[in-house]
C-alpha cells in the first residue's frame, strides 16, 4: 500500500513530541500490547466514542509503544463533510467497505474497525460505557476472509471526555439525508468544547479465533458474539 502522510509527519521529532503530550495529557495507557502481532495483518475492533478523539490517542499509543501505526476504516460520510476529507486520508483512513478492508489486511497491516460506527460515537451520556453496535457482522466477515486474528480493544474511560446530552436537530439530516447524522451536543471541560482530562485505558484482549467460513452466517455470527463478549467484559463501567 502506498505511503500515508501521517507516516512520513511522524518521522519528524515534533510529530512525536505531539504524540506523547497527547498521551499526557489523558494520561494514557496501553495494556496487553503482546497480543498485538508485531508483523502480518489483524484487525482491532473497539468501543467508540463522540468525535473519535479516542482513536487519536491510541494511534499515539500504538505509533510510540509499538512502532505499527494502522489503516483506520471510517464511516463514508465523512468524506462529504467539510475540510474532512484531506485530514481523514493524511491519516490513512479508508471508508468502512469489506472489500477495501481485507486488502489491507492482506497486505499485512492493521486495521481498526469500530462496528458502531455513528451509533457507538454519537450515544448519549446514559449510554456510555455500552456497545451500540446492534446485529452489525460485516467486521467479522472480513477477518475471516482475511485470514487474520480479532484483537479486541477495550477503550477505558473514553466516553467520560464528553457528557452527551443531546443531538442538533436537523444539520446532520440536511448534509447527509438521514438523521441518525445529527450531530451529538457535547460537554467538555467546564462545559466547553474543550476535551476532560479524563485518564484513558485501552486494553488489548486475547485474540480471536476467526477460523471458519465466511460465507456461513453461523461461523460468522459465532465470532461476532465472541469478540463483543470478550469486549463487554473489559469495559469499564463507573
Amino acid at each position: 500500500m502506498s505511503a500515508r502522510g501521517i507516516d512520513r509527519w511522524l518521522e519528524s521529532e515534533r510529530a512525536r513530541g505531539a504524540a506523547r503530550g497527547l498521551i499526557r495529557y489523558f494520561s494514557a495507557r496501553l495494556e496487553g500490547a503482546e497480543h498485538l502481532p508485531r508483523e502480518g495483518g489483524a484487525l482491532l475492533v473497539g468501543n467508540h466514542a463522540v468525535f473519535g478523539l479516542d482513536a487519536f490517542v491510541l494511534g499515539a499509543l500504538l505509533a510510540t509503544e509499538v512502532g505499527r501505526l494502522p489503516t483506520w476504516l471510517a464511516e463514508r460520510q465523512l468524506w462529504k463533510t467539510p475540510l474532512l476529507p484531506r485530514a481523514l486520508d493524511f491519516v490513512g483512513a479508508i471508508a468502512g467497505e469489506r472489500g477495501a478492508a481485507a486488502r489491507h489486511l492482506a497486505a499485512g497491516e492493521l486495521v481498526v474497525v469500530y462496528p458502531g460506527g455513528i451509533h457507538d460515537s454519537y450515544k448519549l451520556a446514559r449510554d456510555r460505557h455500552r456497545l451500540m453496535w446492534g446485529e452489525r457482522v460485516g467486521f467479522a466477515h472480513v477477518a475471516m476472509t482475511a485470514r487474520v486474528p480479532i484483537v479486541p480493544v477495550a477503550g477505558c474511560g473514553i466516553d467520560d471526555v464528553y457528557r452527551v446530552v443531546g443531538r442538533e436537530p436537523g444539520l446532520g439530516k440536511l448534509l447527509f439525508g438521514d438523521e441518525r447524522y445529527n450531530f451529538p451536543i457535547a460537554l467538555g471541560r467546564r462545559g466547553t468544547l474543550v476535551p476532560r482530562r479524563v485518564p484513558l485505558t485501552f486494553r488489548m484482549l486475547a485474540p480471536i479465533d476467526t477460523n471458519g467460513d465466511p460465507e456461513s452466517p453461523a461461523d460468522v455470527a459465532r465470532v461476532r458474539d465472541q469478540t463483543r463478549v470478550a469486549l463487554e467484559g473489559a469495559l469499564c463501567h463507573a
